[in-house]
């Protein structure tokens, strides 16, 4: 896939989501915006490429994609960032695993952490293993507070590429505790010219072991480019909804723009459907996870396609979409482009989903454009709601939150992870880049 930053390819830039009601216009009720942590590079970590995910006592915990603290393996951290014990301090900094790389542990994290019930973090690192094809990695919680985390690789992707490689997304658990996810390129499905780089990716299933201390087992419950018009390397994980799995692909389909597909299981054999084929002119290159809302519908993002920008986005600035099921068993799901981006204040070229609120109202990202961009200061991303129409059919209207500024003004800068909510405090998020020294940030948005 082409990439979206000249610096940077797609497989090393990840995504993002938020829940939030808020109220007001563009130019009025906006949150306020605090850097709570700037990445110093090398032994700190740099690039916070994922998101974040919250504990029950407020701690952030999240991925650099580079450096930690043995500087002969810089291949990135897991981290921990603790609030303040009085208000207006500054919050706290603690590097959980430092990953090592080689044959027998993960290098460069890009996916967003996701606990189990019990406490325990689980996550995919692209690189990594005998062939740097990937790995699946569970980080325990120390007995005594304090002592360090307990790093477990449940599953390096085999050399030979055939179960997949690059994972590069977001896991998802099912309600007995199995681990999906996917990899954006390997597999069995047709490579060289249909592809970037051999196989056209996968979605994996990972299941616990029988026994404590046994191996987990991996299966391949799909290989993408398996017929011609089939998707080809997919986004950045699957969404599970009553027994099926729901996710995108950057590219393929009947006109080489991307789809949406569901993986369901029938006679103990995974099956695909694509529920949908972008044509580039709504949109294409849907990369962030989906959501539902409660009638079953699918929300996402596009990265590129749309409405073409020469100076930002010049495949397109990409957009928001809905995908509605079938009044009837058979019929083909309905496409709704609900915003499309033109790389203006706006923002351009979402490379995370969007949440929806209690309100439906949905929240994203843009990794690219903004006011910043149209002030001729930057091209650093924004933060943005969609509100819902009032009238069934009417537009959705778009209120930029936060367009951000850059290094220049110590501020983030193209945001790529999962953002998250909680009561008290707000939105939390990373930026890939920006901060002090450009190695990314964690900031915090209060209404």
């Amino acid at each position: 896939m082409n990439s979206i930053k000249s610096s940077l390819t797609i497989s090393q830039i990840i995504v993002f989501s938020i829940v939030l009601a808020l109220s007001g216009t563009a130019h009025a009720s906006r949150p306020v915006e605090q850097v709570l942590y700037s990445f110093g590079g090398g032994v700190d970590g740099n690039n916070p490429d994922a998101g974040l995910v919250v504990d029950s006592m407020g701690n952030l915990y999240g991925t650099t994609t580079w450096g930690g603290p043995d500087s002969t393996t810089p291949y990135g951290t897991v981290f921990e960032l603790s609030p303040p014990s009085e208000t207006g301090g500054a919050w706290t900094k603690t590097v959980l695993y430092s990953f090592q790389g080689g044959a027998n542990d993960g290098a460069t994290p890009f996916g967003t952490l996701i606990f189990d019930k019990v406490g325990n973090l689980y996550g995919t690192t692209q690189a990594g293993g005998s062939n740097d094809t990937g790995t699946v990695f569970e980080l325990s919680p120390p007995a005594v507070p304090g002592d360090p985390w307990t790093e477990t690789v449940l599953y390096i992707f085999p050399a030979d590429q055939t179960q997949g490689y690059w994972p590069f997304g977001k896991l998802t658990f099912d309600g007995i505790g199995d681990l999906y996810g996917t990899t954006e390129y390997g597999g069995t499905g047709k490579s060289g010219a249909t592809c970037d780089i051999n196989g056209c990716g996968t979605v994996f299933q990972l299941k616990p072991p029988a026994a404590p201390g046994g191996a987990w087992t991996e299966t391949v419950l799909y290989n993408f480019g398996s017929f011609d018009s089939d998707g080809i390397e997919p986004g950045r994980g699957v969404a599970f909804r009553k027994g099926s799995l729901y996710g995108t692909t950057q590219g393929g389909g009947t006109s080489g723009n991307g789809t949406v597909f569901r993986l369901a299981m029938k006679n103990g054999v995974w099956g695909e459907q694509i529920l949908y084929n972008f044509t580039g002119s709504e949109g294409s290159v849907p990369v962030g996870v989906l959501i539902f809302d409660t009638a079953g519908n699918l929300f996402g993002t596009m990265r590129e396609g749309g409405i073409v920008n020469s100076s930002v986005c010049p495949s397109g600035c990409g957009g928001i979409f809905e995908l509605s099921p079938p009044a009837k068993k058979g019929l083909p799901w309905q496409e709704n482009t609900l915003y499309q981006f033109t790389g203006g204040t706006d923002g351009a070229c979402p490379y995370t989903g969007v949440i929806r609120d209690k309100l439906d109202e949905l929240y994203g990202t843009t990794s690219e454009g903004g006011m910043s961009n149209a002030q001729g200061n930057g091209n650093d991303g924004s933060v943005f709601r969609l509100k819902p129409p009032a009238v069934a059919g009417g537009p959705w209207k778009y209120v930029l939150l936060r367009d951000f500024q850059g290094t220049s003004f110590g501020d983030g800068s193209f945001p790529t992870g999962d953002l998250i909510l909680t009561d008290a405090s707000g939105l939390f998020g990373t930026t890939l880049e920006g901060g002090v020294n450009n190695d990314g940030t964690v900031f915090n948005l209060v209404p």
